[in-house]
């Protein structure tokens, strides 16, 4: 076919492989009562304050987003103690991470990130011509090589991504470990950490990148309302990082990119305590189920600080996704994280749980 030539990044981007929609699986397996377990979404659905919000916005549709975000940033400045110019919004922390790979990476510039983790970091960073530098995680805890993250660093380096809870598995870093590694760093290197899934931590040793931004130090937090707060669907996440840092973002972020009703039910999650604690309980809950299960299987799971485990099926990843498949159950198979014997899967509400393992002991 003519036309342009494609850039030559994009022949180092792997497209990302979202878990299965529950109604593909349907539609292909003429299911029904499928339960999705592959993407940790809550279980519990979203707010009931944020479904309110919802429908009252749906008559103003017509109207262009407010571009600023006032209202959301307002409540999330209030409850964090942050100016209005230590926050930007995004559509999802997946395009909050394409505006810092925009705002700081040129062609050949590095960033450093353990591996396995989030994939979009590296996509976003290819997209710009960047290059990632992997960091394996260390036995059978996955833990973080602090050690060697920092001798990864180097005058090429501009980023450095810590995802805690990691995904996908699992894995917290502890304030100590953080802080010692943030003195050894350069100056000029930003370090972005992705709390996600930090609203799932009980461990009291783990960071608050909030802290570190109130020290105006080089780093940048990620927080989404796609897990606990169950906005998975409406794509919204936000970043907080010292006022320059924000500024950079917002010169390369496109007006109105964050949709009316994201905002509206975002606001209103956040207030929403009593779902948010309902959210936790489920979680803390069903983390011991699934832990449980596992063990009486045999099978090793990765301690883990957020809704989902990562665990070493002792079989082939994929053959058991199909299996499950089959049985109405979406999970995510190993190998596409490079570890063909693992299995990521969300925790569920009790009863998810049981089918769960019930089809898990089966098929293993």
């Amino acid at each position: 076919m003519n036309g342009p030539k494609r850039r030559s990044c994009l022949e180092l981007i792997k497209p990302y492989e979202p878990g299965k929609p529950v109604e593909e699986v349907e539609r292909e397996l003429g299911l029904t009562d499928v339960l999705k377990l592959a993407s940790n979404e809550n279980p519990l659905g979203p707010s009931p304050a944020a479904l309110e919000a919802l429908k009252e916005q749906l008559e103003r549709l017509h109207y262009y987003p407010d571009g600023n975000c006032y209202y959301l940033k307002k409540a999330l400045a209030e409850k964090y103690r942050v100016t209005f110019e230590e926050l930007i919004i995004g559509n999802g922390t997946d395009e909050l991470l394409t505006l810092l790979t925009l705002a700081y990476i040129n062609p050949g510039d590095e960033a450093v990130m353990v591996h396995p983790t989030f994939s979009e970091y590296e996509f976003a960073l290819r997209l710009m011509g960047g290059i990632p530098r992997r960091i394996p995680l260390v036995g059978d805890e996955f833990s973080y090589d602090f050690a060697a993250l920092a001798a990864a660093v180097n005058e090429r380096t501009r980023l450095v991504f810590i995802c805690s809870p990691n995904n996908p598995t699992g894995t917290i870093i502890s304030r100590e470990q953080l802080e010692e590694f943030m003195a050894s760093l350069p100056s000029n290197v930003l370090v972005v950490l992705d709390h996600a899934y930090i609203e799932y931590v009980t461990d009291r040793s783990h960071p608050d990148g909030l802290d570190y931004i109130q020290q105006k130090r080089p780093l940048l937090v990620l927080r989404t309302f796609s897990k606990i707060y169950g906005l998975a669907g409406l794509r919204i996440g936000y970043a907080l990082a010292p006022a320059p840092v924000i500024a950079d973002l917002n010169r390369v972020r496109e007006p109105f990119n964050v949709n009316t009703l994201a905002q509206v039910a975002a606001a209103a999650a956040l207030e929403d305590r009593a779902h948010l604690a309902r959210s936790l309980a489920l979680v803390e809950k069903s983390r011991q189920q699934l832990a449980a299960g596992f063990k009486q299987m045999g099978l090793k799971a990765v301690p883990t600080g957020a809704n989902f485990f990562f665990v070493d099926v002792k079989t082939d990843s994929r053959r058991l996704f199909q299996a499950l498949l089959r049985r109405g159950i979406i999970i995510r198979s190993g190998d596409i994280f490079g570890y063909p014997t693992h299995i990521r899967v969300t925790c569920g509400t009790e009863e998810q749980n049981e089918r769960f393992l019930n089809a898990l002991a089966a098929e293993i």
